[in-house]
């Protein structure tokens, strides 16, 4: 029992300090790729854009039902995903209140922006005037960090489905998910019945919505009995909720906010699709966490110091390695990268059946799971920690064992853009 405590308590301390809870960095950049190679998608006719207010004052009657049976389903499917509380239910609203009460009934932070932006890729001319960073993040500038080139449109404007579902894919990073849980700072976390948060470090500022963008369904038993909390995990719970949410606009007719929905969904696909999202010390697997747990607890704490020190850093630099690849074939107009064209290839769509309750566990993060310890390793002999800095590739790097690291990823965004598709065809249905 000591032993499994202690390695409830290593699990805990791995997770509070190695976070990043942004996954890939700019969704944008392969989900409009993914999504342009939809057929049903890319042959949309435009939609205007819809004030959040409108859609849920003209549909306020059959969104409480509908939200009554995502939540239902919800406590069905995903036991653990903590049961709305009864007084959260929505039950509409006027023009002063309707949309706190229908944030508070989805139970994100209500203080997110939600504002009227389109994204745009790098080395491309805005389509608008240029978005106020606060109109698109809780925290602003400080959250966008020059990554996102956001435009602002208006109200009425006609816009383009794959751009509004792209778009929307980042959006769950910009607030939706800050400060939920009841003991974060905040009087709604107190009110939504997550109960206090399960893993991630709360102390930084985007480090609370971690439970909800991170699945770690493929750890050993061992492992989930010592730290059962890992179980404790929301994205299958948010994907299900804006999945019937979408559905739901669509239903009624409001397309811009189906499309809308149908975004916030794709997010957290996207996430599951990072394998340190999914997984949570690659290379070092039950036997070696355990190890290290043994050592921690006679009080030799390097081996534990140095993997909390490996998979920080190998997490945060192949997001920053990702992203930059995809941002200079962008600027270079380089839509022919292998990394483009793999998430573009519609090839093995249908290898892995219809998107349904079971396919984010049994194949989305099964995938990212497995290829986890090739990237981790490939990371390191590639000596991409040295070799890449600022966006830029150093003499340090191994450029062999870098493309062998371009290989793995590109196969794996082939998986990618077919997981993203495969969930749009079915909010689409």
């Amino acid at each position: 029992m000591k032993q499994f405590s202690a390695l409830a308590a290593l699990v805990a301390a791995f997770l509070m300090i190695t976070q990043s809870t942004f996954a890939w960095s700019n969704h944008y950049l392969f989900n409009r790729a993914a999504l342009e190679a939809l057929p049903e998608l890319a042959s949309a006719p435009k939609v205007k854009v819809e004030r959040l207010e409108d859609f849920l004052l003209k549909e306020q009657a059959s969104l409480a039902a509908a939200l009554d049976q995502i939540e239902a389903e919800a406590k069905e499917a995903f036991p653990k995903a903590a049961p709305r509380p009864n007084a959260l239910a929505f039950r509409g609203g006027d023009a002063s209140n309707i949309r706190a009460n229908f944030l508070r009934a989805i139970r994100v932070n209500p203080g997110t922006p939600l504002g009227y932006f389109l994204q745009q890729v790098p080395g491309q001319p805005l389509a608008g005037k240029k978005s106020d960073p606060n109109t698109v993040s809780i925290f602003g500038e400080k959250d966008l960090k020059r990554k996102y080139n956001f435009y602002d449109v208006k109200i009425g404007q006609a816009v383009s489905p794959v751009e509004v579902v792209a778009t929307a894919g980042d959006e769950p990073d910009f607030g939706l998910d800050i400060n939920l849980f009841e003991d974060n700072d905040s009087e709604f976390g107190k009110q939504y019945g997550f109960g206090k948060q399960s893993f991630g470090n709360p102390k930084l500022y985007y480090g609370t919505q971690a439970p909800f963008h991170i699945g770690y369904y493929h750890e050993s038993g061992i492992i989930f009995l010592a730290a059962g909390f890992l179980k404790r995990t929301y994205p299958q719970y948010r994907v299900h909720q804006f999945l019937n949410l979408a559905r739901h606009a669509f239903k009624t007719g409001h397309p811009y906010w189906g499309y809308r929905f149908l975004g916030w969904g794709l997010h957290y696909v996207g996430d599951l699709t990072q394998p340190y999202h999914a997984r949570v010390l690659p290379n070092y697997g039950t036997m070696g966490m355990l190890w290290i747990n043994t050592k921690a607890m006679i009080g030799f704490d390097g081996a534990k110091n140095d993997a909390i020190d490996r998979i920080t850093a190998r997490h945060t630099q192949i997001e920053e390695y990702h992203y930059s690849v995809l941002a200079e074939a962008y600027r270079t107009k380089n839509l022919e990268h292998p990394m483009l064209k793999a998430v573009t290839a519609i090839d093995k769509d249908q290898t892995y059946g219809p998107f349904d309750a079971n396919y984010i566990i049994k194949k989305l993060t099964d995938e990212s799971y497995e290829v986890s310890d090739s990237v981790d390793t490939l990371i390191d002999e590639s000596n991409l920690l040295k070799g890449f800095s600022e966006g830029n590739l150093l003499p340090e790097a191994n450029q062999k064992s870098l493309a062998e690291l371009d290989k793995v990823i590109t196969t794996h965004m082939g998986g990618v853009g077919a997981h993203l598709r495969n969930y749009v065809r079915a909010g689409l249905k």
